[in-house]
């Protein structure tokens, strides 16, 4: 008898479990990066890293975590996927808790506002995401608010150090990512640009991913592909010389089916040959910024058919598994160190975003967050190297702790 009570007992746990599991995926709940991911790290470790120049450590721990962030949900998605897309963090009110996950709010990448339409082949779909603690840091705080950020710039008096005049620096345990998708038609082989550090039009004339000297090609009918098979393919429109092409599946790629709800969406973006129902929209870049040390940690990371080789697949430990295996990373401490080899301060870039730029692929991510200061929109030139932090670029102006998306999207 005992035993059958146990079973049942048993039985009510699992059934409970999966009741609370399966509420927990209804509300929306955003799920933390899972212990075991070396996040939050401690602040002075990741300094003595920083000013030691310890690269492979810190490889390692920028690739930790985004081992952990890509750990799946109880939905199957990736804990990513589940934290809040920056149209809720600032819009006014945000969407209640019963808000269905994931929520896929894309809009043309920043760096490409003021393009206008972009021809096929040269478009690109992105979205910003917060974990809950940013999140909850900007709603708590009303940095989501114009006039919050006006009142706040505006009680800082002439004696105040241009250095002091910011908002409240975000906790330890914030994260912010952007991510950059690549539409894979529904039939057929779609065209995909790879970067291989070699770039076409000289640095200082930029190097758009529709330059890029190689394609590969993706083909969605298929689970397994022919190790060696090439298709001849046009790119970047239908009426560029056929390339050469190596064929590969859609499984290599963190994907997902367009519905018509996202087409409803991207009818309202600035993006032509628009996906349709059927087509896949594949991850190729995502931008991970922790507040873990003062200036924040930052890594970048990239698909490649090739992500075993080179430096930037290095120190990728066995936690990181299935998809994201394929992406290459580069990560910054700090915008000065380590030296290149010519002794300039460090740069660290990702190429579907910065190397389009005049110097891009010389840039440093923190540098051009370091210029995030209320009300100015001014991210370029793209540069690397510190700026002072009384730098008069900051005169009158309210630093929002390397946040442009309060700039950018913060509403009245």
């Amino acid at each position: 008898m005992s035993r059958h009570i146990n079973f049942a007992i048993a039985a009510l746990a699992l059934a409970t479990a999966a009741l609370f599991t399966n509420l927990s995926r209804a509300q929306g709940t955003a799920q933390p990066i899972p212990p075991g991911f070396d996040f939050p790290a401690d602040e002075t470790t990741l300094l003595q890293l920083r000013d030691n120049q310890n690269v492979p450590k810190m490889r390692l721990h920028a690739w930790m975590v985004f081992a952990g962030m890509t750990q799946p949900a109880p939905g199957g998605e990736a804990i990513w996927e589940t934290w809040h897309p920056s149209s809720e963090t600032f819009d006014l009110p945000a969407p209640g808790p019963n808000a269905p996950k994931p929520r896929r709010v894309f809009a043309p990448p920043r760096q490409t506002e003021g393009a206008g339409p972009l021809a096929p082949g040269k478009s690109l779909l992105s979205f910003v995401m917060f974990n809950q603690e940013a999140h909850d840091w900007i709603r708590t705080n009303e940095f989501y608010k114009k006039s919050k950020l006006d009142s706040l710039k505006a009680a800082f008096t002439p004696a105040t150090p241009v250095k002091d005049r910011k908002v409240k620096d975000f906790p330890a345990n914030a994260v912010s990512i952007k991510t950059v998708w690549w539409r894979i038609k529904k039939t057929g082989i779609t065209p995909m640009p790879i970067w291989d550090n070699d770039p076409a039009n000289p640095i200082a004339q930029g190097n758009n991913f529709d330059t890029w000297k190689r394609i590969v090609g993706v083909d969605p009918s298929r689970e397994t592909i022919p190790a060696g098979e090439t298709a001849q393919l046009k790119y970047p429109d239908p009426d560029s010389a056929a390339r050469t092409a190596k064929v590969l599946p859609l499984k290599a790629f963190y994907n997902f089916e367009v519905t018509q709800a996202n087409v409803n969406q991207f009818e309202k973006m600035p993006v032509n040959a628009q996906p349709v129902v059927g087509d896949h929209i594949a991850l190729v870049c995502i931008h991970v910024t922790t507040k873990e040390i003062p200036d924040w940690v930052w890594a970048t990371f990239w698909w490649h058919d090739a992500p075993t080789v080179g430096p930037f697949a290095q120190d990728r430990p066995s936690q990181v598994a299935g998809v994201w295996k394929n992406f290459l990373m580069d990560v910054a401490f700090s915008m000065d160190t380590p030296k290149e080899a010519d002794g300039t301060p460090n740069a660290v870039f990702n190429p579907w975003l910065e190397a389009r730029f005049e110097n891009g692929t010389l840039s440093n991510c923190m540098t051009c967050h370091q210029r995030a200061a209320y009300p100015s929109k001014a991210f370029l030139p793209v540069t690397r190297g510190a700026m002072a932090e009384d730098h008069p670029f900051f005169a009158n102006k309210l630093k929002t702790d390397f946040m442009w998306s309060m700039i950018f999207e913060s509403k009245p």
